[in-house]
């Protein structure tokens, strides 16, 4: 979620081995940070009203979508949390659901029906209250918006999917509403993780006032490169909510960032900084998130052409041989977690083979039988373009792979967009490899797992297979013992077609002093809900700060 969710994050600042780890942090527990963000009252009567009147936040440039049921990035995500909520929330720490505009859940003898309370004390920031017709218009505008990212993620309820497509009545859809605060589910098939799923903000109760929010903050003002929050006075938990207003800036200069900081002028960065300038190195915050960031073919029938005529990567054949190629070794060398698997490391989930073997040998065979199967020359070059965003690969990595793949007959090229633009531009590309970054939503493998479902909205690949989706399906309706292994069948089954190329798990990177601020913790979505977060005492300042 995250969740684009937080969705697609390009880190915008690289850093030097030396300087990841140079410097020591202190360390909170857990369990004290759990104390500390979750025990309100205790927080309530340490929290000067007067250091509430208005949080800066800097933050890469960027066009915001803050429309919950659209967008599918990181950067929006952040904001959503503090304008929209739904049934369930973040835990800040753990991550694990917790309740929001629900108050209590119960689940059926048969796990196939869900009953949802919502509190009493529900408001939109227009005055009007939330109820359970509030919810379920939501979701069912969820399904009817055309290519909202997380929909078929409710494809787990009855006749979502039909609805979803065009091909069922919004009257078969499983979301009734008993009375104003009570709504039920009806399931296809057990689905306990749906609450870690609601948590997103993609589920989150919308309005049908547009300028009305369900959530702790509601937009003061918004401009270009600025937007600014203010407390929603209806909030069911306003007294818990500290500041009064948070302000969203954008740069992406870091020596600029560096001295905004410095100077005291904004209290969290999450954009680009020159490290060597920053004054206090303590409030420097990394830490690895439940993420890959990978490159992933796309097929014939997702390119703008429309074309569906021989490309020879649509065959894994052809996808497998360039596997066989990749300099592992080179193109993770800058990365701090490698990643040779696509779904991040979990508990429970059984390790899978993944990619770190590099054979020319191999990979020239596997392309001679390639060509042979599909009619193509051993002399035909075959072009494979990579369209990639302009901080997401270096000349070196460039060249490496350009020359692992022209001894294949490949010539790979590469095509550089701006970070504002890449993504908008992936829909409509003719070219043949792309590179995201994902970042989990809730913490499931299915989080990873659903880009490449054939029917998923998640799905930007094309790709379609039915053994795949077949046992994504049997996980769905699998005991909790069963469930990851049919999860990592289907990982394996991925990683054999070749549409995947892992390449590292991303490191979050934030600028937050946690002796000023609190409620904010590291996580391993990089989510920090905004209703949290309080300042301690007053910024630091330091004499003779310069910006260059």
């Amino acid at each position: 979620m995250i969740k684009s969710v937080k969705r697609l994050f390009i880190l915008a600042a690289v850093f030097s081995i030396s300087v990841f780890s140079g410097f020591s942090q202190p360390q909170q527990g857990e369990d004290e940070l759990l104390e500390e963000l979750l025990s309100q009252e205790s927080a309530s009567e340490s929290v000067n009203p007067e250091l509430q009147q208005n949080f800066v936040i800097l933050e890469p440039l960027r066009n915001h979508d803050l429309n919950p049921h659209t967008t599918s990035y990181a950067a929006d995500s952040q904001i959503l949390t503090g304008l929209y909520e739904g049934l369930f929330s973040y835990n800040p720490v753990t991550l694990e659901p917790q309740y929001a505009l629900a108050v209590d859940y119960k689940v059926s003898r048969d796990k196939k029906r869900m009953t949802f309370i919502l509190r009493e004390d529900a408001y939109f920031s227009d005055g009007s209250k939330i109820t359970a017709e509030d919810v379920r218009r939501s979701w069912l505008m969820l399904l009817s918006t055309p290519d909202a990212p997380y929909a078929s993620l409710l494809d787990i309820i009855k006749g979502a999917e039909a609805f979803r497509s065009g091909t069922g009545k919004v009257d078969d859809v499983g979301i009734y509403v008993t009375d104003e605060k009570t709504l039920s589910v009806y399931l296809l098939s057990p689905a306990n993780y749906l609450p870690k799923v609601l948590c997103h903000s993609a589920f989150s109760v919308v309005s049908s006032n547009p300028t009305a929010f369900s959530g702790p903050f509601e937009i003061f003002d918004q401009e270009e490169g600025c937007i600014v929050l203010q407390k929603n006075p209806y909030y069911w938990d306003k007294k818990n909510t500290y500041l009064d207003k948070i302000t969203f800036i954008q740069s992406d200069d870091g020596d600029e960032n560096a001295y905004y900081y410095n100077s005291g002028a904004v209290d969290w960065i999450t954009s680009a900084v020159t490290v060597e300038k920053v004054i206090d190195k303590n409030a420097l915050q990394f830490s690895t998130e439940f993420g890959t960031a990978y490159y992933f073919f796309k097929n014939s029938c997702k390119k703008s052409t429309g074309k569906t005529s021989v490309n020879p990567w649509d065959y894994a054949e052809f996808r497998n041989a360039i596997l066989e190629a990749m300099p592992w070794e080179k193109i993770r060398s800058v990365s701090f977690v490698p990643a040779t698997t696509f779904v991040y490391p979990l508990s429970g989930y059984p390790q899978i083979d993944g990619f770190d073997y590099t054979d020319l040998i191999e990979a020239k065979s596997l392309m001679k039988e390639a060509r042979a199967k599909y009619g193509f020359s051993e002399d035909e070059i075959i072009p494979l373009v990579l369209d990639i965003s302009e901080y997401g690969i270096s000349d070196d990595q460039e060249k490496a792979l350009k020359d692992a793949f022209a001894p294949l007959g490949v010539d790979f090229k590469v095509r550089k967009f701006s970070s504002a633009s890449y993504f908008s531009n992936v829909k409509t590309s003719d070219s043949d490899l792309f590179s995201y970054t994902w970042i989990g939503d809730f913490a499931d493998p299915l989080a990873f797992l659903s880009l490449f479902k054939g029917d998923s909205t998640l799905n930007d690949s094309g790709w379609k297979n039915t053994e795949y989706d077949s046992l994504l399906d049997k996980a769905a309706s699998a005991p909790e013992s069963e469930r990851y292994n049919y999860l990592s069948q289907a990982e394996s089954l991925l990683l054999d077609s070749g549409m995947v190329i892992p390449i590292y798990h991303p490191v979050s990177f934030n600028l937050i002093d946690l002796t000023e601020v609190g409620g904010w913790a590291k996580n391993a979505f990089d989510i920090h809900p905004l209703k949290y977060l309080y300042k301690k005492e007053a910024k630091k300042t330091y004499d003779n700060v310069v910006k260059r």
